[in-house]
């Protein structure tokens, strides 16, 4: 490979991590965007007094610090690791 084709194939390499690396910020951006979008409308919803999925009681403290709480604390932590 000549010095020619070394710098075309050098500048094609960079072009397409840069081409990578901007799709991935954009993505990033999408779900932040999308994310706060959720926390915004979640804001608008009264918190709730018992756990959605166990039944169990939502401490008042949790119900005015997370506006729109639907879930107790150890019900919202296994569906964070899973998601």
């Amino acid at each position: 490979m000549n010095n020619e084709e070394q710098f075309v194939f050098n500048n094609d390499t960079h072009e397409e991590q840069e081409i990578a690396q901007v799709s991935a910020l954009l993505e990033n951006e999408a779900v932040i965007r999308e994310h706060r979008e959720k926390l915004a409308k979640q804001k608008l919803k009264p918190s709730l007094e018992e756990c959605i999925e166990c039944g169990n009681e939502i401490p008042k403290a949790r119900q005015q610090l997370v506006p729109g709480v639907e879930l107790c604390v150890d019900c919202a932590s296994v569906r964070e690791r899973f998601s």
